[in-house]
């Protein structure tokens, strides 16, 4: 799930709750609502409504629906009371899971501009949540911003509010401060708070932020590989990947990280940032741990590593095993490389002649191996059979040709130094 999925995600999840519980929570508010505004509303309005409001904690729903149509077609058009029972309608469509028709309601109480300004401003944020909880968060967004501005003193659950709904239509920048807000104002923030604030801060590019929350994260969920893994990243992207591989090492050290893409990454990025060495023996125990398969491309990994490394009694076992899980005569070819390069013709020899008897990318330059290393042990009519069988394959004929040349020049040398010894 990519960043905006889980803002997605988080969001509607928000929003379903909150329409579970909101016929309920709104039968409370609204009681209050009618009490503040019973020095303007009429008495019989305002009977009838409290009248209306127990068929709904009943969840006579269809009962008060039809009663309220009756109140509004007695009402004064253009007047609190119209207001009012527009504002019960609305709920009432709430409690039917009809939120088109709830917001259509609670608007056009809304544009009577008849509401106390307290009933105004939350009637506003019950149709921004309302439009949230729809996935339209543009429109969400219009209601929220008003309904904000009004509060003296904002709680946790409203900023993180106005957050999600910035980052829904996102406006990642104006999303900050509002989730920062959210998280330092609580005692106990929430999980899916920091998510959103991270997720923001690499929006904008914002890698300062990102560290910083991302710290404050693991100090919570220390456990969760994630943050580690990102954090990381935000190292990476700075241009610290020195930093960056040392919080992966350090998640790996305290048995958290264990997803195999970031071991591998971590394996990958000390080998490019000049410490093989350090990234085999990472490697070498993620596979004794079972953490990563000892299959061909981690085996190839660790073989690479060594000779990177120049440790190359290591890569020679790592090669074996990769011809043992492979079945092929490739990593006898790199074995031999490795013993021609030490000057140890005898291993060479019997390194390349195990290649030959399985299948090799290109035979043509195993045979010249082959014959490097029997003329060097003096075994001239055998290297040279070798070159000759090398000349045979274009992509080694000239290479073959200049050995073979060598090995009869060698060859004469040899001989004259004998008969003249």
């Amino acid at each position: 799930m990519d960043i905006q999925d889980q803002m997605n995600s988080r969001t509607v999840r928000h929003g379903r709750f909150w329409s579970a519980c909101l016929i309920t929570v709104y039968l409370i508010f609204s009681v209050g609502q009618v009490h503040a505004a019973a020095d303007s509303v009429s008495s019989g309005t305002y009977k009838k409504l409290t009248a209306i409001q127990e068929q709904i904690a009943a969840n006579q729903l269809n009962e008060a629906t039809k009663a309220l149509a009756e109140l509004y077609a007695e009402v004064e058009a253009d007047s609190i009371d119209a207001a009012l029972v527009l504002q019960m309608q609305g709920y009432t469509e709430m409690g039917k899971n009809d939120y088109p028709k709830a917001i259509a309601y609670l608007r056009k109480s809304l544009d009577l501009n008849r509401l106390p300004e307290s009933i105004k401003y939350s009637v506003g944020y019950m149709v921004a949540q309302l439009y949230a909880a729809q996935g339209q968060f543009n429109e969400a967004l219009t209601f929220a911003k008003e309904w904000f501005s009004t509060l003296e003193n904002p709680t946790p659950d409203q900023s993180i509010f106005m957050a999600n709904i910035f980052a829904q239509t996102k406006n990642y920048l104006d999303a900050v401060p509002y989730a920062s807000a959210a998280i330092n104002k609580s005692e106990s923030p929430k999980e899916s708070w920091f998510q959103l604030l991270i997720a923001c801060y690499f929006e904008v590019k914002n890698y300062k932020g990102a560290e910083s929350t991302l710290k404050r994260a693991i100090s919570l969920w220390p456990e969760k590989p994630s943050y580690w893994e990102q954090l990381a990243s935000v190292y990476i992207t700075r241009g610290d990947e020195l930093k960056g591989l040392a919080t992966l090492q350090l998640a790996w050290k305290s048995g958290v990280l264990d997803k195999e893409s970031s071991i591998r990454s971590m394996i990958q990025l000390a080998i490019t940032e000049g410490i093989p060495e350090h990234g085999a023996r990472l490697l070498a125990a993620a596979i004794d741990k079972e953490a990563l398969p000892k299959n061909e491309k981690y085996l190839d990994l660790l073989a690479n590593a060594w000779v990177a490394a120049k440790e190359s009694s290591q890569a020679i076992t790592a090669f074996e095993q990769l011809a043992t899980v492979t079945g092929s005569g490739n990593p006898y070819v790199r074995i031999a490389n490795l013993y021609l390069e030490k000057a140890q013709w005898e291993k060479a020899e019997e390194a390349v002649r195990s290649a030959l008897s399985k299948d090799v990318d290109k035979p043509g330059n195993v045979w010249v191996s082959l014959g490097i290393a029997l003329t060097e042990q003096t075994k001239f009519s055998d290297g040279m059979k070798a070159f000759r069988n090398a000349i045979a394959y274009d992509y080694a004929e000239r290479r073959a040709k200049s050995w073979l040349k060598y090995a009869e020049d060698l060859k004469r040398q040899h001989n004259w130094v004998n008969q003249n010894s």
